[in-house]
């Protein structure tokens, strides 16, 4: 028996957030999950707009193309995106499955275009 893969989560409302930022931007390409390395703190996981490569796995969800490569996938597991708006913090927040470092889930990405 063939068993899905849960590649990635969106909380409520979170595509939402991403077509309007998409829209108000012009853009029409996949959304990558990737790793961003700072240089000085851990790596941690970001969006970015970016095209679908012949290795990359694939997920619709609502409407929307996320795009993840294997290799990445292997490290980090499942990610679900969420979206905070508070005093000082806005933008979405990526949790994996398997934490690429101390603070997984604290930082704030835009979508990078």
């Amino acid at each position: 028996m063939e068993r899905e893969i849960s590649i990635i989560k969106l909380e409520p409302g979170v595509s939402q957030v991403i077509k309007s930022f998409l829209a108000a931007k012009g853009i029409r390409q996949p959304i990558r999950i990737d790793l961003n390395f700072s240089g000085c703190c851990d790596a941690s996981l970001c969006l970015r707009a970016d095209a679908i490569l012949e290795t990359d796995l694939t997920l619709e969800l609502d409407g929307l193309t996320f795009v993840i490569n294997p290799d990445t996938y292997q490290l980090v597991g499942e990610v679900t995106i969420s979206c905070v708006d508070e005093r000082g913090r806005k933008g979405f927040v990526l949790t994996s499955s398997k934490p690429v470092g101390e603070w997984d889930g604290f930082g704030v990405s835009d979508i990078k275009i």
